[in-house]
């Protein structure tokens, strides 16, 4: 059981990993050089980003202090970034509060999750 537990940890940790990589990466696209699916569905973007954010790091069992204090300055951090660099794009405060929700909303989901599964482990236990 240790070594699925420790296996798990690990692929969350990776993923976790993985994914604040590929928000960087993909919020430092050029603004000239996004899908046109995209440009309506901008702040619904940051939610879903941050939303899977949130999820992963609680997973992981950060705190929930400590997954919403790095999902908001992560936000801010990429918002700055946007607005410095030669990306032809800028920073949008409206974006990283979107970030913020979907940190949240992800906390949630993760708080949710560990809730269900949690009960379904005490339910197969006492069967």
């Amino acid at each position: 059981m240790n070594f699925i537990i420790t296996n798990r940890r690990k692929l969350l940790y990776y993923a976790a990993i993985g994914w604040t990589v590929a928000i960087f990466i993909g919020c430092s696209i050029p603004g000239d050089g996004l899908p046109h699916a995209f440009t309506g569905k901008d702040k619904l973007m940051h939610v879903s980003i941050f939303m899977l954010f949130g999820f992963l790091w609680r997973q992981l069992g950060y705190s929930v202090w400590k997954v919403l204090l790095a999902g908001v300055a992560y936000g801010l951090l990429i918002e700055v970034w946007q607005g410095i660099m030669p990306l032809n794009r800028s920073f949008d405060l409206y974006d990283a509060l979107a970030d913020t929700v979907g940190t949240l909303i992800g906390i949630g989901l993760a708080w949710g999750v560990t809730k269900v599964v949690g009960e379904l482990v005490d339910k197969s236990i006492r069967s």
